[in-house]
């Protein structure tokens, strides 16, 4: 659902307070970076970074929205491909994609510069799983003790854990994949699926697209109102954004 525009942009809203709360700072490793989104974003603010992912599609989308950003490095790579160090390592729906999760965290840690940060979001409480995981090529749901105790086992300290779906694109996911009818998949899609999760969208019947960008919603005061009274209800909604610190020396 982060491929739904006012999602997406809360998304952001949420982690420029992330940046200002922590004084979070480059060079930054955008882990799975999609069509760049985030590094777009981030390079607009000055930041330096590398923007890496393992689908070829993606990463010439990637290449294009970033053609004239040369402060950030565009590269087809896998995790077990990058080495260096970096301040900040963003892991944005990634972790659900990957069987052996905790082989991953392990690998980003060493990435990861001492007193450095990661910043995740995966999908949140496995009691919220719809057709759209499966559409997406999700492994699982993440509950909060679970990635706080991953997280611990890999040498990081989590610090935050916030929702940026409850209550309003909860509602909407809610709604939608009941009366979206769900596609059928086979076991031999999921890697499939995983590779085009950031170029295709389950928000496809284009009459609900239709209403809801048609709708004059206040999306700005939305975000604040959410942001102030609702990004601590973890439990509640269906995806959060989590920060952790690697230990220093």
């Amino acid at each position: 659902m982060a491929n739904f525009l006012p999602l997406k942009k809360y998304i952001f809203f949420c982690i420029d307070k992330l940046i200002n709360e922590l004084k979070l700072n480059g060079p930054f490793l955008d882990l799975g970076c999609g069509i760049g989104d985030l590094s777009y974003y981030l390079s607009l603010k000055g930041w330096q970074g590398l923007a890496i992912d393992s689908s070829r599609d993606a990463i010439v989308e990637a290449k294009s929205r970033l053609i004239n950003l040369p402060q950030v490095t565009v590269e087809h790579k896998s995790l077990a491909q990058v080495d260096g160090k970096f301040n900040t390592v963003f892991c944005l729906d990634v972790l659900e994609h990957i069987k052996d999760d905790l082989s991953a965290l392990k690998h980003i840690y060493n990435l990861v510069l001492p007193e450095g940060y990661l910043v995740i979001s995966v999908p949140s409480n496995p009691k919220e799983w719809r057709w759209d995981d499966t559409f997406y090529g999700h492994y699982r749901r993440y509950s909060k003790i679970e990635l706080k105790e991953k997280l611990s086992s890999c040498g990081f300290t989590p610090l935050v854990f916030w929702d940026f779906t409850y209550p309003v694109s909860w509602i909407m996911r809610r709604i939608y994949c009941n009366i979206k009818p769900a596609v059928k998949f086979f076991a031999d899609q999921q890697q499939c699926n995983s590779q085009k999760s950031s170029l295709h969208s389950a928000w496809r019947l284009a009459w609900v697209t239709r209403i809801v960008s048609g709708i004059p919603l206040p999306w700005n005061l939305l975000y604040r109102l959410q942001f102030l009274y609702f990004k601590n209800m973890v439990e509640k909604g269906h995806e959060m954004i989590v920060v952790a610190r690697r230990k220093g020396y």
